[in-house]
């Protein structure tokens, strides 16, 4: 994407340069500054802002994107064998001897273990600390601020800080684990799982922190509430350190409204707001989450109040990870790097009566509608979309300030520790049973269906997929038939198409189609589709016994023209999960399950992170 500002590449520090220079900066956590400067060192890069999160009772495991141990090592000072695409990384959290936390980020190389750094002196508004607590990601070539490609597989990787854009991907998420439930009834507190954090030595000043992170349910029961505590380095409640909500800070002024302090996704629960979010939530404009009290305290509490949505009428109290519901996820804007859009669940409406049966439902802007046969063919044969588990409905953001008085006071270190509370309503959802969700059911498809996708929109320059569902055009089992739909334009275009079948006697017809920007008018026959803003493209179908039509309306990117056209070189593959691509904007995806409309098809899901 092309810029017009160009700004200095922010770029990282040696650890010893680091834990050096924090104390003459006065940052309280041993960190980095956010204007630190970095010497890269290929193969082992040190890591921005390392040094802080206490590592003593923490085993950083680099992995593949399946969390499965591979032979390389993360070592004690920061620096880890040279990671490539398909790395990731898991920190394993003990407390009280046992393992209760997995702390994740991003894949590399947009993340790197071991999941939390710390940047003191960054300048940020709204009252907001200048230093926080968050993970170890860098900045995508459209969020670096230089324009340059910031990840960790470039020359000049960019860490994300505290001030970085919206959504780039600032908090670490710690999956609760059973351990954290064992032994422990419903309505009883759970386990804690303890961070802990390293000061900088005879460090005198008093600064805030805020703290960006998730906390996700994989405990295997239900929850309805949680506490956050801060100790000191002798495991006690000192009054030098505090938690604070974020009211009537620095500047006077509230960080964060009451319903926005413990919260699940607002791409799925919250109201649009024109900005960041210009739809509402797919399931209710309603925020979804808990009720937070306990401002300057030495502990914080999400209470059993929830914030009015859904939720809890969707899915009940906060779901365990063995029940989380499936959904169709659509990659809107041809980025696998980003979360894709939800367009379908398995489950029921929030307002079904007791004993419905679980279904495909669209969100609620749709009235919970059951998709289309056409909807469900685009969606089984684009690669641009995806089945897969909604872990955002696991997924609490949190958002307090931790304010840490001097290092003589506290001993030196501090710890956050974080407890669950089980939930008394165990009931599965109405798509589960006690051991976890059952696989939904698989649609079947009217002869005669054609679909084309993306639907209901497309980027202009992407690559329009065709599909075809009818039996009697399966003329020979034995070989993959053939047959023709015709694509047309509101603006005069049209092509015939040659469809064929994915699979031996699958009775699924598929082909692609280019769409190009045109500024004169359309070249019938010429193989694409010459398409401007807003046009409409159908896709229809005629036999002697079936007739079908489907249409998709094309769009221009907001922040840049040329993105459109361009993207038309980066088309989607099937295979072996996310492809990426720092200058690019493919979408690779990864056998989920075989869906029988007669026959077997691949139904593919995008495996996001």
């Amino acid at each position: 994407m092309k810029r017009s500002i160009q700004k200095r590449i922010l770029r990282l520090s040696l650890v010893t340069t680091l834990l050096l220079g924090s104390s003459a900066y006065a940052g309280k956590i041993i960190g980095a500054n956010a204007n630190d400067p970095y010497v890269h060192t290929t193969p082992l890069p040190t890591q921005f802002g390392f040094g802080g999160w206490d590592l003593s009772d923490v085993a950083v495991k680099i992995t593949d994107t399946d969390y499965d141990a591979i032979a390389k090592t993360f070592y004690a000072d920061g620096t880890y064998d040279k990671m490539v695409l398909g790395d990731s990384f898991e920190s394993e959290i003990s407390t009280d001897g046992e393992v209760r936390g997995l702390l994740h980020g991003k894949d590399w190389p947009v993340g790197e273990p071991s999941g939390i750094k710390i940047v003191n002196g960054d300048s940020l508004r709204h009252g907001k600390p200048d230093n926080c607590i968050m993970t170890t990601s860098y900045l995508s070539i459209d969020d670096n601020p230089a324009g340059v490609n910031g990840y960790l597989d470039s020359a000049t990787p960019a860490p994300t800080i505290c001030s970085s854009a919206f959504q780039t991907h600032k908090r670490f998420k710690i999956n609760m684990l059973e351990s954290m439930v064992a032994g422990k009834n419903p309505d009883d507190y759970g386990n804690p799982v303890e961070l802990v954090f390293n000061l900088v030595d005879g460090d005198t000043s008093a600064l805030r922190y805020q703290v960006l992170q998730k906390i996700n349910n994989y405990t295997g029961m239900r929850l309805d509430g949680y506490t956050v505590e801060v100790v000191d380095a002798s495991g006690t409640v000192n009054p030098a350190l505090t938690l604070s909500l974020g009211v009537a800070e620095d500047d006077g002024s509230d960080i964060w409204s009451w319903d926005s302090l413990a919260t699940f996704s607002h791409g799925l629960w919250g109201a649009a707001d024109g900005d960041h979010f210009p739809t509402d939530g797919f399931f209710d404009k309603v925020s979804a989450g808990l009720k937070v009290t306990g401002h300057n305290t030495s502990v914080i509490t999400g209470g059993t109040d929830t914030l009015g949505s859904n939720y809890n009428a969707l899915f009940g109290y906060w779901l365990p990870s063995k029940w989380q519901p499936t959904g169709i996820f659509w990659d809107d804007d041809n980025d696998p790097l980003t979360d894709a859009a939800l367009v379908a669940f398995w489950g029921t409406a929030p307002d079904a009566p007791a004993g419905t049966s679980p279904a495909w439902h669209k969100g609620m802007a749709d009235n919970w509608a059951i998709p289309t046969d056409s909807e469900f063919l685009a969606w089984m044969t684009s690669p641009l979309y995806a089945s897969g588990h909604i872990e955002d409905t696991l997924n609490l953001g949190l958002n307090y300030i931790v304010n840490v008085g001097s290092n003589a006071a506290l001993g030196g270190k501090f710890t956050i520790r974080i407890t669950p509370h089980i939930a008394f309503d165990q009931t599965p959802p109405s798509y589960a049973d006690e051991n976890g969700s059952i696989d939904p059911e698989l649609p079947l498809i009217t002869d005669g269906t054609v679909a084309i996708a993306p639907t209901p929109t497309f980027i202009i320059g992407d690559i329009l997929t065709l599909s075809l569902k009818d039996a009697d055009q399966n003329v020979d089992p034995a070989v993959k038939d053939t047959t023709t739909v015709t694509v047309t334009t509101d603006t005069g275009d049209k092509e015939t198409v040659t469809v064929t079948e994915t699979e031996v006697a699958s009775a699924i017809f598929t082909a692609t189609i280019a769409s190009e920007l045109t500024t004169a008018s359309p070249v019938v026959g010429d193989g694409k589709m010459n398409v401007i803003k807003d046009s409409v493209v159908t896709v229809s179908y005629s036999d002697n016994i079936h007739s079908d039509t489907a249409s998709t309306t094309a769009t221009i990117p907001a922040d840049d023209l040329d993105d459109a056209v361009d993207s038309s070189g980066n088309t989607a593959s099937s295979g072996g999960g996310c492809t990426y691509n720092p200058n690019g904007t493919g979408f690779d995806m990864m056998l989920l399950f075989m869906m029988a409309l007669g026959a077997l098809y691949p139904f593919r899901r995008r495996f996001l992170k």
